[in-house]
């Protein structure tokens, strides 16, 4: 039985995800939690996990952990890893794929929802039949709006924008829309989060279109970080 990692601090998070995982058939002694990266590090040398969950505060003030994590994540492209955000107030309650194997997810999200994408990845790395699959498609920007999204970032408005791109404001305010509803948000700065994120953990955010069962380097699409 493969299993299951979890690096968060908090007792409460690792009492519910360890819930969730033996109500999808893990065992409790296949499920590990971490107390760091480098334990993580350590922990995947040995081990071939299904799922790792990863809290954002083991890694997000430290630039070597958010390194190590993410040498981690290419080292296992077999693996479904969950990063939380653990910020209260972005008011971000959702979860968006960045990669085929990576999900960030707000610690908000509904207990139903993960207990989904657990159940749904289980299935398909056991080769289970799945019922109604879920959309799990990597997020992936059009250039026009990775354009507008890296002037937004620094601090541009929407008349400002329009005036660099020479295109009407209400097309820039139709492609900040566009960008809203692929990172399901409407709060800016949950998406400036979900952006750094990604950054951090990949080579950037995808600009083109995914093919979502497909490595980045087969798919015609680029990676491009934002910051």
């Amino acid at each position: 039985m493969m299993s299951s990692l979890i690096v968060d601090k908090c007792y409460y998070t690792q009492l519910a995800l360890q819930s969730l995982l033996q109500l999808n058939g893990q065992h409790q002694k296949d499920i590990l939690s971490l107390k760091d990266i480098n334990e993580l590090q350590t922990a995947c040398k040995s081990l071939t996990p299904e799922i790792i969950f990863v809290n954002e505060d083991c890694f997000m003030s430290d630039v070597r952990s958010g390194k190590a994590l993410k040498a981690v994540i290419n080292a296992h492209p077999g693996t479904l890893f969950f990063v939380f955000i653990s910020k209260d107030n972005l008011n971000y309650q959702n979860y968006v794929p960045i990669r085929r194997n990576v999900i960030i997810v707000s610690k908000s999200i509904r207990t139903t929802t993960i207990y989904q994408l657990i159940a749904h990845n289980l299935q398909i790395s056991r080769a289970i039949e799945i019922g109604v699959p879920l959309d799990l498609t990597p997020v992936s920007l059009s250039r026009t709006e990775f354009s507008i999204l890296k002037m937004w970032m620094s601090g541009l408005d929407t008349q400002n924008i329009s005036q660099h791109l020479n295109i009407k404001q209400k097309t820039v305010a139709s492609h900040k829309g566009n960008i809203k509803r692929k990172v399901k948000t409407q709060n800016k700065q949950a998406i400036y989060h979900v952006v750094k994120l990604t950054d951090i953990l990949t080579s950037g955010m995808f600009v083109g279109r995914p093919h979502p069962l497909r490595p980045a380097s087969e798919s015609g699409e680029i990676a491009v970080p934002v910051g």
